[in-house]
């Protein structure tokens, strides 16, 4: 059986994994020494597997694979943070972040090949959206990539929307949970969701981490403004939604929203962000915008953000001021894809070139300039819409 048929066992939770070993006339055992195998030691090779006959990892060997992600590139930040491009079975790629802080390391994840919610201050929202990751794409950031220290908690709120992908968002947290694998309790995760208020009390019931919502405006028209997933799900749903949650015990939503210089900083915006949070059980995350070359908002100045900060304060909402990581290397989510692909872009533009006669006319080239090859520098606006 040639490698491309053979099956994916990564991914799989317990009870499947055990299901598809029984079909092949195997113990009920032999899932859970495989599953640690799997998800503990991170063993990709089944003839590493030592405790396991060496019939039964020939058997796994012919019919079976355990691909993993590689790491493309690798890029450190003064403050300890590490930015990778990771690079997907299928030659795609997405990004994650090692985030080291006093008392916790945590991993942001991605959840898709660019983003179909086209928020416009967010690079990967200018990305053409490629696919979801599978679950095992998801939890494999963790896996097979060689972090510095172990990770302690995980943030969805990397590349994609993760409730635009929900079905393999859920079967990765079950697999970051399990404490017979990887052992991320659902107190250290946290998904971030644009809002898309019919997947939010799902999600909790589910209870599988803690729910974070990008908020990012106070009125309707605001918000709409930057992120049109207001359209469908407008600001009065989504806050009532969050009003109606039945949590368990004494959950809480987290806000998130990030201050943008002369657009949602004001102390009336402010203001209107006390009333909506009210009758909701939450905390705040300011953070102030982190600038990247592709979209013309501009981080408003610290003194800004602190007062901003206290009048919530004031109002006796919890809220925290999150200082942005790694802004010394493209810290913007999306950002370093589309580095990297622009790279390429001028890469075969330049191989491209030395092959063309030198007489070529700019209309000889538009099938090449209509194929988006010579927008090497950038694939986005100038500046947002």
């Amino acid at each position: 059986m040639s490698a491309i048929q053979k099956e994916n066992l990564k991914g799989l939770p317990l009870a499947e994994l055990e299901a598809k070993l029984v079909s092949l006339g195997h113990p009920p055992f032999r899932a859970k020494q495989l599953y640690r195998w799997i998800y503990k030691e991170r063993e990709t090779d089944f003839e590493k597997m030592t405790d396991l006959s060496k019939d039964f990892r020939r058997e796994l060997s012919e019919k079976f694979t355990l691909p993993k992600i590689e790491v493309s590139e690798t890029h450190p930040a003064e403050d300890g943070t590490i930015k990778y491009l990771v690079k997907l079975s299928d030659g795609e790629q997405v990004e994650s972040v090692f985030i080291p802080t006093e008392g916790r390391v945590t991993l942001c994840v991605s959840t898709q090949i660019g983003c179909k919610m086209a928020c416009t201050f967010c690079a990967t929202g200018y990305q053409k959206f490629v696919r979801d990751l599978k679950a095992w794409e998801i939890v494999d950031q963790l896996m097979s990539v060689p972090h510095p220290r172990p990770i302690t908690n995980i943030v969805l709120m990397g590349m994609g929307e993760p409730f635009d992908n929900y079905e393999e968002v859920m079967k990765a947290l079950k697999l970051f949970n399990d404490p017979l694998g990887l052992k991320i309790g659902k107190r250290h995760i946290t998904v971030s969701t644009v809002g898309i208020a019919d997947k939010v009390q799902p999600f909790i019931d589910a209870s599988l981490g803690k729910l974070a919502i990008s908020l990012h405006g106070t009125t309707d028209e605001q918000r709409s403004e930057i992120m049109p997933i207001n359209a469908k799900f407008p600001m009065e749903e989504l806050m009532e939604t969050c009003r109606n949650l039945r949590f368990r015990g004494t959950e809480r939503v987290t806000f998130e929203y990030i201050l943008i210089k002369d657009f949602n900083d004001s102390d009336d915006d402010a203001y209107r962000l006390i009333k909506l949070m009210k009758g909701i059980p939450c905390k705040i995350n300011l953070l102030a915008y982190n600038e990247n070359p592709f979209v013309d908002f501009k981080r408003p100045d610290e003194s800004r953000v602190l007062k901003f900060q206290n009048i919530l304060l004031k109002h006796h909402l919890t809220t925290t001021y999150r200082r942005s990581r790694g802004r010394d290397v493209a810290a913007a989510c999306g950002q370093l894809r589309i580095e990297a692909e622009n790279r390429l872009k001028r890469q075969a533009w330049e191989k491209l070139k030395g092959t063309l006669p030198q007489r070529s006319s700019t209309s000889e080239l538009a099938p090449i300039l209509s194929g988006g090859l010579l927008r090497a520098e950038s694939n986005l606006p100038s500046s947002a819409p």
